[in-house]
């Protein structure tokens, strides 16, 4: 059985975690005209040294002001450095044997390193500059899998006379695409939809993304990052709801209920699919504003319905109440992994996010708002929990509680028809990223 080790990592910087390790797309032209700083080889042992060294751009010696990251264990186990001295050393854990390569990118003159995860998809650093990372147990021994290596060295960038642009977007190929195939050959295509990246329309603007350039500095609007949260423009996501913005017009992430179940009847006619919950059909109707993910492809409006399977297990978000109607509508609703638990036979029956206050720890209990709806939550020596990566059982979830906390309760009290006569009691509880749909 594969174990997870939740952990959170303190950056200095912009960044996000890689399942496939960073090699550049227009990898001939890179080395000789982008303000790219790149570093390649093989782990050989335990301790080894490399340098980091690039021709692009004519600035200078650059001291590095972003920690580098690296995937090991499959792209499980991502290591960043603890620290970073002023000379732009940095240290990086890797496996022996392990093909590595590193880029550091900022026209700005500010190198740092974006990565991937997976699926290709950035991810968000937290407020605070920490990402939330997973360490693995490959053998399940209860030691999570680690090795290490250190390179150190800084970044000093020259320039050539020449920009090379192979797709004609008037964008130079040394700063067009980091391909995060795994591979060091051009990458035209980044997202392998057919459609070369220097015709793209990644915003859905109807403007190819090569030809926006509102601040002039020579990078395309969509590729750069006006809010600094470590992601470019068009995979912002300002509600955190895993849809971005340029396809979710509910950027406030507006809905009021969510739930998980099973799909069928579905009716491409009347635009209507049956929804299955906690032993209760709903009709669910798709609109032109519901947006989806459906095996990770965004989709909007019909193409959701289209691109539905009957028996898919989603997560369904609407803003009617499921308490009184079974006719709703789909603000959003993704897939969901198969096997994932099915309520209607668990020892819950709703999650909810909200935000923590008032713990009495007298009486055992706290009290839960809910989008606005204060609720008394009832904690006995049943309840499991996690609290900051912590794990917990009964009264000792209470005495680690803290106000304040937002966290995702999971009851088989009716929590859609709370009167204040009693408090409801807590399955489970653990802290989320978010505190629903209020905060």
């Amino acid at each position: 059985m594969r174990k997870e080790f939740k952990k959170k990592a303190i950056l200095g910087g912009s960044l996000s975690l890689s399942a496939l390790l960073f090699a550049c797309g227009g990898a001939g032209d890179v080395a000789s005209d982008s303000p790219y700083a790149t570093v390649t080889g093989t782990v050989t042992s335990a301790s080894s040294t490399g340098s980091l060294s690039t021709t692009g751009i004519d600035i200078g010696n650059v001291n590095l002001s972003f920690i580098a990251a690296v995937a090991i264990d499959n792209g499980k186990l991502v290591y960043t450095a603890d620290d970073i001295d002023n000379n732009g050393n940095f240290n990086l854990k890797l496996k022996e044997g392990l093909d590595y390569a590193f880029i550091l990118f900022d026209i700005s003159k500010k190198p740092k390193l974006i990565v991937k995860d997976s699926n290709g998809n950035a991810i968000k650093i937290n407020g605070d500059g920490s990402v939330n990372i997973s360490l693995s147990d490959s053998d399940g021994d209860g030691i999570p899998d680690t090795a290490s290596v250190n390179i150190t060295g800084s970044v000093s960038l020259t320039k050539d006379s020449q920009l090379d642009d192979n797709d004609n977007d008037h964008y130079p190929d040394g700063i067009e695409n980091i391909n995060a195939g795994g591979s060091v050959n051009p990458d035209y295509d980044e997202d392998g939809d057919g459609i070369f990246d220097g015709i793209e329309d990644k915003d859905g603007d109807g403007y190819i993304d090569g030809h926006e350039d509102s601040n002039s500095n020579g990078i395309p609007d969509v590729y750069e990052d006006d809010d600094k949260d470590g992601l470019p423009n068009y995979l912002d996501d300002s509600d955190g709801d895993g849809y971005p913005d340029h396809i979710d017009e509910d950027d406030s992430d507006g809905y009021k209920y969510e739930m998980k179940g099973t799909v069928s009847n579905i009716d491409t006619t009347t635009g209507t699919f049956v929804f299955t919950y906690n032993g209760t059909d709903y009709n669910v109707s798709v609109t032109d504003t519901t947006v989806c993910e459906i095996n990770d492809t965004y989709y909007k409006g019909a193409d959701c319905l289209s691109h539905l399977t009957d028996g898919a297990y989603i997560e369904l978000k609407t803003n009617d109440d499921i308490s009184t109607a079974t006719d709703i509508s789909a603000v959003k609703f993704e897939m969901e992994d198969e096997g994932y638990e099915d309520h209607s036979s668990d020892s819950y029956r709703f999650e909810i996010y909200g935000k923590t206050k008032n713990i009495d720890l007298t009486n055992g209990t706290f009290v839960f708002d809910w989008n606005g709806t204060e609720i008394t939550v009832s904690v006995d020596t049943n309840i499991k929990c996690e609290i900051n990566d912590v794990y917990y059982y009964g009264t000792d979830c209470l005495n680690n509680l803290a106000d304040n906390l937002c966290i995702e309760l999971k009851t088989s009290d009716d929590v859609y028809n709370y009167d204040g006569s009693a408090p409801i009691t807590a399955v489970e509880f653990e802290t989320s990223d978010d505190c629903g749909t209020s905060y």
